[in-house]
């Protein structure tokens, strides 16, 4: 058909009879990118809504960025309390810190004066301040709480946008169908156009739901968390990024690797579904010609093909999350040792350096979120390929007007 040219991969041909699709090879990727394209540019009668996700996700995540920061400032307060009451400077009770931080170096404790000179709000002979302690808690309480509810609005948003971008590709599918010459239909086997109609489209509803606003998300996570990071320590935040450019690295080469077999799993999806459809169909042709067997032979060699294609496609992806993992706990030792080097010469708090820590989690998930959902969008990019080609797919001639 002139119409198929468009596509670099014309669909097998089925043969006459019940049987007439046994051995069918699975489909290939036409043009992955060409098929992101045009994925989101589905998005666009959505992009109102898209913004006001944006703008939900920017408080959300700067109230998320913020809270480690002034949860910092607590430690600081217990800290200072806690140290305050030590034996060691009951002798200073009364005197101001800087005064307590002469009188060790001239005692000759240099390493502990520089302990305390990094303590904030440091009064000896004073215990915890609780009433400073509870209105920040207090206001943590409330950054979270804000960042919860922005968060919530987004999500609720963006599950209708995605539902409405797969409605209309539903309605596109429907209307498609009642366009397509027989041909095309007796060329391509019932359980191969259903499983596009429904796992496809499906597949592409599920991508929608979880990558649009975790992935906005994520990258504001990243931006935020860096610039917080920065702020704090610079030094820290360059020992924090020795990890990420070996992060990427892992990711694009697992993600360069699981692509395939995410295209092939669906392609052997729609393979067996129009197997199975076509078998239940034709049973009565099936059992008078004696071809149960034969059947059952293409039913398990294709059964086998998919669990092979699924299981390298989930288990090469799902190497990344472990391999990611690693290598963030392994950037958590180097800050925490680095950290507690720094307040114990009394270049940083203490509650910066949990503050840090926090950020230094907060800066390598959304990452690992990222290389996961480049997982999901492979996926969901390549079902809606296949429900691409059916759109694009040669219509029927319109019937001569008299």
């Amino acid at each position: 058909m002139s119409g198929q040219q468009t596509v670099p991969r014309r669909p097998p041909q089925r043969g006459p009879g019940p049987m007439g699709n046994m051995g069918m090879p699975g489909e290939k990727s036409a043009n992955f990118t060409q098929s992101g394209k045009r994925f989101l540019r589905e998005l666009r009668p959505e992009i109102p809504r898209i913004v006001l996700i944006l703008v939900l996700a920017v408080a959300s995540v700067t109230l998320a960025v913020v809270g480690p920061k002034v949860l910092g400032n607590a430690t600081n307060v217990i800290f200072a309390g806690a140290v305050g009451k030590l034996a060691a400077l009951q002798p200073f009770a009364g005197q101001s810190q800087d005064q307590v931080v002469d009188a060790l170096r001239a005692a000759g404790q240099d390493t502990f004066a520089d302990t305390i000179s990094g303590i904030p709000g440091l009064v000896p002979g004073q215990g915890i301040d609780f009433g400073h302690l509870r209105g920040i808690l207090v206001v943590v309480l409330f950054i979270y709480l804000g960042s919860f509810l922005f968060g919530w609005t987004q999500g609720r948003i963006t599950a209708g946008v995605a539902q409405r971008v797969v409605l209309r590709l539903r309605a596109d599918v429907e209307a498609k169908l009642g366009r397509l010459p027989l041909s095309y239909l007796d060329s391509h086997p019932r359980g191969e156009l259903l499983s596009r109609v429904t796992n496809d489209i499906d597949n592409v509803a599920q991508t929608l739901q979880q990558t649009l606003s975790q992935l906005i998300t994520s990258v504001l996570t990243v931006v935020g968390v860096l610039v917080m990071m920065f702020w704090i320590s610079p030094l820290l935040a360059l020992v924090a990024l020795v990890t990420v450019p070996l992060s990427m690295v892992v990711a694009a080469v697992i993600a360069k690797r699981s692509k395939p077999q995410f295209i092939q799993q669906w392609a052997v999806t729609g393979s067996l579904n129009a197997h199975i459809e076509e078998m239940y169909t034709g049973h009565t042709l099936v059992t008078v010609f004696g071809r149960q067997h034969e059947a059952g032979e293409v039913f398990a060699e294709r059964n086998d093909k998919l669990y092979d294609a699924s299981f390298k496609a989930q288990f090469i992806s799902g190497t990344i999350q472990p391999a990611l993992g690693f290598l963030a706990n392994l950037n958590y030792v180097i800050v925490a040792v680095v950290g507690g080097l720094r307040v114990a010469s009394g270049t940083m708090t203490l509650g910066d350096v949990q503050a840090f820590i926090q950020y230094s989690r907060q800066f390598s998930q959304p990452i690992s979120q990222i290389a996961s959902m480049a997982n999901l969008l492979q996926s969901g990019i390549a079902s809606a390929e296949r429900v691409f080609e059916l759109l694009d797919a040669e219509e029927q001639d319109p019937d001569p007007v008299p």
